[in-house]
């Protein structure tokens, strides 16, 4: 039996309009009810899960950051992370202060961006960012000034391009001068910076060690390139079928789109009564 469900959510689970159906929520109170864990794997911090599974009773961990950390709602703590260090941290912030984008970073679930003391965001990152997470920031006139005053470790960085910025010039110049910190495109204008080595299927891997249940008992879902170390990791991988070619490559099942319910069928079938 599948004891874990490790589930994306952009894409994924949520329907285009950020939510789900309530089939599909009672389906997953049902499999937690028989003891399955329901991890939703996402980009997003813990901070940041969309109102569709706010206040879920069965919802206690979530795999957030794409695999640097993942959070204990019950005990309200991280109980794993795999951040960028404090003073390398400093340094890139320091250093894109002279390339052309608008830096945020990311520090205990809470996004620290270009803007005031007011939590005013600067114009081009209002303009550009998903405005679902608009909500948890702090604003800042210098971020890396604003960061420096944490004292705690960045679990990752969000760079938007600034206007005719080059995004492989950006990128490649960003691996180049650190080669310590994994760089990848998360959208047109959006740059995504984790410490090397960090992805969903390691922090999967380190979670199903947490909790001493195999990793071939687990049950992974998603639809896009940030989730295919996630489905290999997993003893059973699902791809939307929404989801692109790359992910689908990695797929031993396809189900239906997000949009029809495709995550609510397969748990239907894999943990049937």
């Amino acid at each position: 039996m599948y004891r874990v469900l490790a589930c994306d959510l952009d894409g994924t689970l949520l329907r285009d309009d950020k939510t789900i159906s309530a089939e599909t929520e009672a389906e997953l109170k049902r499999i937690s009810d028989k003891g399955v864990i329901f991890l939703p794997s996402t980009g997003r911090t813990h901070r940041e899960l969309p109102e569709a599974l706010k206040g879920l009773p069965f919802l206690r961990y979530a795999l957030c950051c794409n695999g640097g950390a993942v959070y204990d709602y019950a005990e309200n703590r991280y109980i794993y992370e795999d951040a960028i260090p404090h003073d390398l941290a400093l340094e890139v912030l320091e250093y894109v202060k002279q390339i052309p984008v608008f830096e945020t970073v990311v520090v205990n679930g809470e996004r620290i961006v270009r803007g005031d003391e007011n939590d005013e965001v600067c114009e081009y990152i209002r303009k550009v960012a998903v405005k679902g997470i608009l909500f948890n920031f702090k604003g800042a006139h210098d971020v890396k000034e604003a960061f420096a005053q944490k004292h705690q470790d960045a679990q990752k960085f969000l760079l938007y391009l600034g206007e005719g910025a080059d995004k492989a010039e950006v990128m490649n110049d960003l691996s180049e001068r650190f080669p310590q910190l994994m760089i990848s495109a998360s959208g047109p204008v959006h740059i995504e910076v984790n410490i090397r080595g960090v992805d969903k299927g390691k922090a999967l891997e380190n979670f199903c060690k947490m909790m001493d249940i195999p990793i071939e008992e687990s049950v992974a879902f998603g639809d896009a390139e940030n989730d295919i170390s996630m489905l290999e990791a997993a003893g059973k991988a699902i791809v939307m079928g929404n989801g692109t070619q790359a992910a689908k490559q990695h797929a031993d099942i396809i189900c239906d789109s997000n949009n029809d319910d495709g995550v609510r069928k397969m748990i239907e079938e894999l943990w049937k009564e």
